[in-house]
């Protein structure tokens, strides 16, 4: 293969994965005619052959947004897009970051950031101080185990400046928790054997200065599983939710909340004598804006009164408010096996039960009842059914049964059995059809059906 077409399929590879990201935006006809590489690429090709000649690899990051050995971002916010690509001397255990700038009709090497690691974790690009010129977050691997952060400061002629050196992270996240219009960045390092678990915050004001926060997680993490960003109780102060896995008292899942109170940055659920953030540990369910109103709440599992031997639940959900007190918001059934959930009236607390009945094929079948007292006669008044199968459509409008939605090919249903409103707690087809939703995965976290 010669030389040329060597060029051309590379590029080829670079623009198709620039317009998979969505870095590039192309028209229909500039998209017939891709194979027709411009001069000023085959040129910036000809530059990158050559870094590679002289014995650098291709180093794309290996987690996070941005993973592509050579990317398209708009640094300053004006003009053509730079061109930054990624390479490695594993030899030297040396990481290089090249920026090219479009002038005069051809891509030009602008600065070249170096750093040391075996590759590039992750790359991120924000705004962190108002002035229009992504700053670069980078993460750095050493070794398998240990990551390392920059930030660097780019100006508008595209030299850069590092502000922020070699902190350790397990987990990095960019959002604006101190709500000025301008990106911070959140790091979260998992706990040592000398050393408890931390969270630090870092903003960049408009003189240049970098303001540090710092905060504890709770003691007794294992493992980070999701980072989630949303709003208080208040419906004002932003927080990020760190549901982490580990060993605890009455359960393995924790949620550390953190947010700016009295101007410093704080996880608001941390007790301060036990080190744990006591009021959301629970089992197996990750914090999740469940019905949608922007504020991320916190899931506890309650047990429901028996009807039998198994043991049913249900999902109180609480918000926080800036001091960490938890308000309950709204309460869920979660059927995890048949991928569904029910909102619950407020009224129904501590007046239903749940059972099982799968005794009919190709239907699987909760049934709620009211009850007062475990000793007291459980009086059903609701059948939510999963029909699959021959036909399930059809099974779904059988007698007095109403049909959801369909989804795959399962068909979701539900049958009223006693007049509504009944015992003096809150139910018609109106509100089970508006309180029905289907279960996301990602919701789970260690969960068993």
């Amino acid at each position: 293969m010669n030389f040329r077409k060597r060029i051309l399929i590379s590029f080829s590879i670079l623009i198709l994965s620039v317009l998979l990201t969505g870095c590039l935006r192309i028209t229909a006809d500039e998209l017939y005619s891709l194979p027709e590489v411009s001069e000023e690429y085959l040129r910036l090709q000809a530059q990158i052959n050559d870094i590679l000649s002289q014995g650098a690899e291709y180093s794309p990051p290996t987690r996070g947004p941005n993973r592509q050995s050579v990317q398209l971002v708009n640094l300053t916010g004006t003009g053509p897009s730079e061109v930054i690509a990624f390479f490695s001397i594993p030899e030297e255990s040396e990481l290089l970051i090249y920026i090219f700038e479009f002038i005069d009709g051809d891509y030009t090497i602008s600065e070249i950031i170096p750093g040391i690691g075996t590759q590039f974790e992750s790359v991120r690009y924000a705004d962190m101080d108002g002035d229009g010129v992504m700053e670069l977050i980078i993460g750095r691997q050493m070794g398998s185990a240990l990551r390392y952060m920059d930030i660097y400061s780019i100006s508008s002629d595209l030299h850069s400046q590092m502000i922020v050196s070699s902190v350790e992270y397990t987990e990095i996240s960019i959002f604006d928790l101190t709500n000025n219009g301008t990106d911070d960045v959140i790091i979260f390092r998992m706990p040592s054997q000398d050393v408890g678990g931390i969270s630090e915050i870092y903003s960049l004001m408009q003189d240049g200065e970098v303001v540090k926060g710092e905060a504890r997680l709770s003691s007794n993490i294992e493992t980070i599983s999701r980072i989630q960003t949303g709003k208080l109780n208040d419906d004002n102060t932003l927080a990020i939710f760190v549901d982490s896995e580990g060993t605890f008292d009455n359960g393995s899942l924790v949620t550390d909340i953190f947010a700016i109170y009295d101007d410093n940055y704080t996880n608001i659920s941390l007790f301060a004598e036990s080190g744990i953030s006591e009021t959301t540990v629970r089992y197996r369910m990750a914090s999740s804006d469940i019905n949608k109103d922007g504020i991320v709440k916190v899931p506890a599992s309650r047990l429901l009164v028996a009807q039998s031997e198994t043991e049913y639940f249900a999902i109180d959900w609480y918000a926080f408010g800036p001091t960490g007190r938890r308000v309950l918001k709204l309460t869920t059934y979660h059927n995890n096996f048949d991928e569904w959930f029910l909102i619950l009236p407020f009224d129904w607390r501590e007046k239903v039960s749940v059972r099982r009945d799968d005794s009919v094929a190709g239907e699987r079948t909760i049934i709620f009842s009211y009850v007062t007292d475990a000793d007291e006669q459980h009086k059903d008044f609701l059948k939510i059914f999963k029909l699959s199968g021959e036909n399930a459509a059809g099974r779904a409008t059988i007698g007095d049964r109403v049909y959801l939605m369909t989804e795959g090919n399962s068909v979701y249903a539900f049958e009223i059995l006693a007049p509504p409103n009944s015992f003096g707690i809150t139910f018609d087809e109106t509100i089970i059809r508006e309180n029905f939703r289907l279960i996301f995965s990602d919701w789970l976290v260690g969960s068993t059906a």
